[in-house]
């Protein structure tokens, strides 16, 4: 049982920072200030989020000599960025 849990320790960690790179986690403090309103800390948790936006946000499109390329959707990012914000708003810590 020990060794399933360090295995889905190390997977998730894997998977950070595949997504986040080396960047460190939020600290909890950051995460309440953002949640109570603090612009900066808003800030702090969308740009930390920035990666994985971007990654879920890029679509293939085909340029005008035919050549399939990845991009990020503008619109699609901005959608995910305005979500994550009002997600944050609306969440109550000691609910």
């Amino acid at each position: 049982m020990r060794n399933r849990k360090n295995q889905n320790e190390f997977f998730s960690q894997n998977a950070r920072k595949s997504i986040f790179g080396s960047k460190q986690k939020l600290k909890t403090k950051t995460i309440l200030l953002a949640v109570s309103g603090d612009t900066e800390a808003l800030m702090e948790v969308v740009d930390t989020y920035q990666p994985y936006i971007e990654k879920l946000s890029m679509r293939v499109v085909m340029d005008e000599n035919g050549h399939c390329r990845e991009m990020v959707d503008e619109t699609v990012k901005r959608s995910l960025e305005v979500g994550l914000i009002a997600a944050i708003m609306k969440f109550h810590p000691y609910i």
